[in-house]
């Protein structure tokens, strides 16, 4: 009734100086008791949308004047979220906060997520933990970002990489760890035992032989070189990068075990792998959803890319080659320090960490809420989900973050560039 009477009067229905309907009226509408009609005007009262005339009636006020904020988003959290349908919602809900949406860019290159807040004048922003060092440093507080609540319904792992000095500067909405995905049917053809906790990568090697097909599907896939699959391999090597102390900015690591590291890689690529060149992990999802490939490294928001598929999926712990570890993959949610709407921008945030936001993220979406009790919620959903969804409660203990093996994003992606050329067998390991 509120969010109802409150759009009519904005939109000049009910016209300033007029009355509304008797509480009989209005309750006869919305069917509700007349208790609770009353108490829904006292609430459009105290927003100055009414005023309360004794024996007199509701009458209409000057709506008050309402405001816009800029949100810079990833545009995947649109089908990872349903993003346009949460905002849709928070703006029945609060119809004096319009919410402008920005897509951002996930590299770091520039133009820059930092550099859109700072151009643009953006309000909040949709920041992941390898973006998020574009904010932060390790000596001083994020000049950017407002400081927040830390929510105590939050999964506390999810909050690690947005601390500094112990205060929050992005809010956890959603999160992931890289999961290993399944086409069950292909598993049961060939009378092959699904992965569990216990597959190495040696398994793994084994498996893909028996469910090819020769060049119409292949065993096992992904693309090697995303920052959110090859890191991997280095984290269950338990490799660190070490620093000089004399040279923060030089990275030294012991070459034999980055090559053990890769070498498991190179191993997959050669005897496995389908021989396609791979631009994107969303290429992997195509070819999974094709059925070209029996097995994918993937994540619950790439999930979402494949919800639909014609044939029963599953899936597992990521295989492990020394240490059973993964990576995680946080989004959160930030205010710029600088806005001139920080209490609307702040209402954006509490409602899209509220519990029935969260839910719905759970119910709509193959993505992970960030609020425990959503992300563990068990009724039923409106989306086919895999049965074993619920894996990620247990391997929590595997979840790692790049900043583990002692390095920045930034640093990843100069890594990367120089083991490309050693995959590639045209150069050598080069230290940092």
């Amino acid at each position: 009734m509120i969010i109802t009477l409150r759009n009519e009067m904005i939109t000049n229905i009910w016209e300033e100086g007029s009355y509304l309907p008797s509480e009989s009226d209005l309750a006869d509408r919305f069917e509700l008791s007349k208790n609770s009609v009353r108490k829904g005007l006292e609430l459009l009262a105290s927003e100055n949308f009414i005023e309360k005339i004794p024996r007199v009636g509701n009458r209409v006020l000057k709506s008050p004047t309402g405001v816009t904020i800029k949100f810079g988003y990833y545009p995947s959290m649109i089908k990872e979220a349903q993003l346009d349908k949460l905002v849709e919602q928070f703006h029945m809900q609060h119809p004096l906060i319009r919410i402008t949406m920005i897509p951002m860019p996930y590299n770091h290159t520039h133009p820059t997520m930092r550099d859109y807040m700072e151009s643009d004048n953006i309000d909040v922003m949709a920041i992941n933990n390898q973006n998020v060092e574009l904010f932060m440093n390790a000596n001083t507080p994020p000049s950017m970002l407002e400081p927040q609540q830390i929510n105590d319904g939050v999964y506390p792992l999810l909050t690690e990489p947005f601390v500094h000095e112990a205060k929050l500067y992005v809010q956890p909405f959603m999160f992931s760890p890289i999961i290993l995905c399944y086409n069950k049917k292909h598993f049961s053809e060939n009378n092959v035992p699904e992965p569990d906790s216990s597959w190495t990568w040696e398994t793994v090697k084994k498996t893909a032989q028996q469910l090819s097909s020769g060049n119409d599907r292949y065993g096992f896939f992904f693309h090697l070189l995303s920052d959110n699959r090859w890191p991997i391999f280095l984290l269950q090597n338990n490799l660190v990068f070490n620093r000089e102390p004399e040279n923060q900015n030089s990275l030294e690591l012991d070459k034999a075990s980055l090559k053990e590291s890769f070498q498991t890689m190179i191993d997959l690529s050669e005897e496995v792998f389908p021989p396609f060149l791979s631009e994107s992990d969303h290429d992997v999802d195509m070819l999974f959803r094709q059925q070209k490939v029996s097995m994918i490294i993937t994540s619950y928001f790439l999930l979402n890319m494949i919800e639909d598929v014609d044939f029963s999926y599953d899936i597992s712990p990521l295989p492990y080659q020394g240490s059973p570890k993964t990576l995680i993959i946080t989004i959160g949610l930030a205010i710029n320090k600088n806005s001139k709407h920080k209490q609307a921008a702040q209402t954006f945030i509490d409602y899209m960490l509220s519990h029935e936001v969260q839910l719905a993220l759970r119910q709509n979406t193959l993505s992970l809420p960030s609020l425990k009790s959503a992300a563990e919620w068990n009724g039923p959903v409106n989306i086919k989900q895999p049965e074993r969804y619920f894996i990620f409660r247990e391997t929590f203990p595997t979840f790692n973050y790049h900043t583990a093996l002692n390095v920045s994003f930034s640093e990843l992606e100069e890594i990367r560039q120089n083991m490309k050329l050693y995959l590639s067998k045209m150069g050598e390991l080069q230290v940092f």
